[in-house]
C-alpha cells in the first residue's frame, strides 16, 4: 500500500500542477463593450465620462494622437485604441505603475512628459482620475451621469470645463488667452467670447473642444443653464 501511495502521489501533485495552469485568468476588460451602469458611483472612474474627455482634448489632437497623425503608432480616440494598442504596455489594467500612460503623465522631464509643452499637463486632480480608472481594471465603462437640471458651478460646470477644455485653456498661457480654470475666466468666455456657439459647434465659430465628440447635449444645455440662471459661483 505504501508503494502505490508513494507513486500516486507524485502524479496527483503533478496534475494539481498542470491544473492550476489551465484555470483561465479573467480578462479585467471585458469584450470591449460599454459597460452601462444606471447610478453613477461617487468610488468609481467611469472611461466614457471622466477619461475619454479628458485623453481626447489633451492627447487626441491633430499633429499628435489623433487618427491621422498617430505619433509614434498610438491612437487615443477610444477605449479599444488604449487597451489595444501596439504598445501592449501603454495601459495595464490593474497596474498604474506598469502602465506607460500613467509614466508619461507624471514624467518630471520636460522632454518626456504628455502631454508635451506648451501644452499644460495634466492637473493632479486629472492623474488621480486616470490612476484609479486603471487600478479599477481599465474598464470601457459608462453610467448615466448627466442630469440637465444640474447645472452647479462647482459639481458640473467647473469639472466639465477641466476635463475637456484646460489641457488648451489654462495654465501659464492659455491658448487664445482664454483661461477655462476658474471662476473667472469661464464666465468671462460665457460673456464676451461666445462660449455657447463654440462649445456647440455652431457654424462660424472655432468648436470646443476641436477634437473628439465634443460636449454632449446634456452638457452643453448644462452650461446653457448655467448662464441663464446668472452664472452663479455656487
Amino acid at each position: 500500500m505504501r508503494k502505490y501511495i508513494s507513486i500516486l502521489l507524485p502524479a496527483i501533485a503533478l496534475l494539481v500542477h498542470a491544473c492550476k495552469h489551465e484555470v483561465p485568468v479573467p480578462n479585467p476588460t471585458g469584450d470591449g463593450q460599454i459597460i452601462h451602469s444606471e447610478t453613477c458611483h461617487p468610488d468609481t472612474v467611469y472611461f466614457q465620462q471622466d477619461i475619454l474627455p479628458m485623453l481626447v482634448a489633451a492627447c487626441g489632437t491633430s499633429g499628435c494622437h489623433d487618427a491621422e497623425t498617430a505619433e509614434d503608432g498610438i491612437v487615443i480616440d477610444s477605449w479599444a485604441n488604449l487597451i489595444y494598442s501596439d504598445d501592449n504596455d501603454l495601459v495595464v489594467p490593474g497596474a498604474p505603475d506598469e502602465s506607460e500612460l500613467f509614466e508619461v503623465i507624471t514624467e518630471g522631464d520636460p522632454d518626456k512628459i504628455m502631454p508635451p509643452p506648451p501644452a499644460n499637463p495634466f492637473s493632479p486632480t486629472q492623474i488621480d482620475l486616470i490612476t484609479s480608472w486603471i487600478s479599477q481594471g481599465a474598464l470601457n465603462n459608462a453610467c448615466n451621469a448627466c442630469d440637465t437640471s444640474q447645472f452647479s458651478f462647482n459639481a458640473v460646470i467647473l469639472p466639465m470645463m477641466q476635463n475637456n477644455c484646460t489641457s488648451c485653456h489654462g495654465g501659464s498661457a492659455p491658448d487664445a488667452g482664454l483661461d477655462l480654470a476658474g471662476y473667472d475666466g469661464i464666465a468671462s468666455a460665457a460673456s464676451y467670447s461666445n462660449l455657447m456657439e463654440r462649445i456647440s459647434h455652431a457654424t462660424g465659430f472655432d468648436p470646443m473642444p476641436p477634437s473628439g465628440d465634443g460636449l454632449s447635449d446634456c452638457q452643453i444645455q448644462q452650461v446653457q443653464s448655467w448662464i441663464s440662471s446668472g452664472m452663479p459661483n455656487n
